[in-house]
């Protein structure tokens, strides 16, 4: 029977669509080996790591110890729905009014479709027809029923010599009845935990779900579960929303012949680059990320088109025509360069240059200020300018990142780049041997020898055990002291303080002492002790300066 208000709705669904999405940007063969892993355990993996034994939620070291040769790639959700743009823009040609459920499966209202083509069939046979070999998507199912729900379920109930399923009127409830309760784990409102407490009750399928009475279903498991309950007894609990499919702001320049010079491009892709932007701003849009590819004559014969270089390119507030022109450029200046470095390697003539928005925000919000623009403004333009007149790696801003010594604790990027995450950088762990309280105002680049002396001139050096051959009488600066005066005396000290890196690895392992101390001219320093040499005359060295 069919709930009151249930309307009928078509499920276009695309098996394994992050793995789809992730061997076409990669280049990746469908008979490779491969998992998507997130937070350290799989969360998609093809048929050739299935055959080894590789389970979604297996951990990244047991994937590994039963597929030694698999493919291990991070899962990116971005990257779905990005790859996922085209099919939607292919649905929406033939049957409007879309909802793109999640990246791989969309839903319609199929009444109007069916209406115009004739049945329900012949609108999921044109749906069909027209997205497969849209981005590569060759494997598609359809399923058609009361509700969204039943009609994802009766899509993914399909095979690949049946890729549609079409449920008469009334009877979802029936074909859901039948289903085991593992379908509910990726559904709205249920769960793996819901799914676990169900089966310890004695339920096993769908049906036996629905038999239970809703009262009892509410008081026991709450709002989740009375939707999980709901979808049991084919009710809708997240009807179709419909809209209007996103549109195409990616746009191309096509170079016939193909172009092996990097001005010769550049020059080629201004108009579209003009073009990019003018396109934004129509839609008083403004872009802060971007995706650059790069496509050769050597790529569209031996990869199918794909893209020779790939680059995602962040800017700190939102690009203008000529700075996209630039990253172009820069990315151009890189591809050549690793040419030249590897002479083995042809990659070709430039065919296709392509750029695609990959982050939009509303231009309303970065309008400039009524009157002037404030000090962070101005930096921005004179870095931005700086940046475009002295290449990507010209102009570097710091962070702060994780590490025992001071110099592997800044991390610089060039300007515009995304800072990396607190994961990234490794700040957030415990970095035992670490620099505690305030660092040092200024740190030098690579440590500056210096001396350190005992009250008879004679150089301190630090024992097996760390601890100092004698007390600190004499700080000789050398370099540092730009009026030569020779050594100062040590009116205070206090260290040494152990750093034992890779202790276990000889190869690896590395001994650093640290000692703080202040001279007679109020001058406070950080001091670096190494030995690489029983007999080193200069184990000491000044790592930052405190003022």
């Amino acid at each position: 029977m069919k709930h009151p208000g249930t309307r009928r709705a078509l499920a276009l669904w695309c098996p394994d669509w992050s793995l789809l999405a992730t061997r076409t940007e990669h280049g990746l063969d469908p008979d490779v080996a491969l998992a998507l892993m997130e937070k350290g355990r799989v969360v998609a993996r093809s048929a050739a790591a299935d055959t080894e034994g590789v389970t979604v939620g297996l951990r990244l070291r047991e994937a590994q110890a039963r597929c030694p040769g698999i493919t291990l790639l991070p899962h990116d959700p971005l990257r779905d729905a990005r790859a996922f743009e085209p099919v939607v823009r292919a649905v929406d040609e033939v049957v409007p009014g879309l909802d793109v459920r999640r990246p791989g499966l969309v839903a319609v209202h199929v009444a109007g479709a069916a209406r115009y083509y004739g049945s329900e069939e012949a609108a999921a046979r044109a749906v069909a027809d027209q997205v497969r070999g849209v981005a590569g998507l060759v494997d598609v199912r359809i399923g058609v029923a009361d509700g969204i729900h039943a009609a994802e379920l009766a899509a993914q109930a399909t095979t690949v010599s049946t890729p549609l399923r079409v449920l008469p009127p009334g009877t979802s409830r029936t074909f859901l009845a039948d289903l085991p309760l593992d379908v509910l784990a990726n559904l709205p409102g249920a769960g793996p935990e819901l799914v676990t407490l169900l089966k310890r009750l004695g339920l096993t399928t769908l049906g036996d779900f629905a038999a239970l009475p809703g009262a009892s279903v509410r008081a026991r498991f709450g709002v989740p579960g009375m939707q999980a309950h709901d979808l049991a007894r084919g009710r809708e609990v997240a009807p179709v929303c419909p809209a209007a499919a996103p549109p195409d702001l990616t746009r191309h320049v096509v170079f016939e012949p193909g172009l092996e010079r990097v001005d010769q491009v550049a020059f080629g892709c201004r108009t579209m680059a003009e073009e990019f932007i003018a396109t934004l701003t129509a839609r008083q849009l403004v872009c802060s990320q971007v995706l650059i590819s790069v496509f050769t004559d050597e790529d569209a014969i031996s990869q199918a088109g794909r893209a020779h270089s790939d680059q995602v390119w962040t800017h700190p507030r939102h690009f203008t025509s000529a700075e996209v022109l630039d990253r172009i450029r820069w990315q151009l200046q890189g591809a050549a360069s690793t040419a030249l470095a590897s002479p083995t390697t042809r990659h070709g003539a430039v065919v296709r240059v392509e750029v695609a928005p990959l982050a939009l925000d509303d231009a309303a919000a970065h309008a400039g200020g009524l009157w002037r623009d404030g000090p962070a403004d101005r930096i921005h333009h004179t870095a931005t300018r700086l940046q475009g007149r002295l290449g990507h790696d010209g102009v570097l801003t710091a962070t702060i990142g994780g590490g025992r010594l001071l110099a592997e604790r800044t991390q610089l990027r060039p300007w515009g780049e995304a800072a990396p995450t607190p994961q990234a950088r490794k700040a957030d762990q415990p970095w035992p041997g670490s620099l505690p309280g305030l660092a040092p105002t200024l740190v030098y680049d690579e440590p500056v020898p210096v001396r350190l002396l005992d009250a008879t001139g004679s150089l301190i050096r630090v024992g097996a055990r760390g601890e100092l051959s004698a007390d600190p009488a004499w700080l000789d600066p050398r370099a540092l002291d730009p009026t030569g005066a020779g050594p100062r005396r040590v009116t205070a000290w206090a260290g040494p303080w152990p750093i034992r890196q890779r202790w276990w690895d000889p190869s690896e392992s590395r001994r650093v002492d640290r000692v703080q101390l202040v001279d007679d001219h109020d001058q406070a320093w950080l001091l670096l002790y190494e030995q690489f040499d029983p007999a080193d005359p200069e184990p000491w060295s000044v790592e930052g300066r405190y003022d």
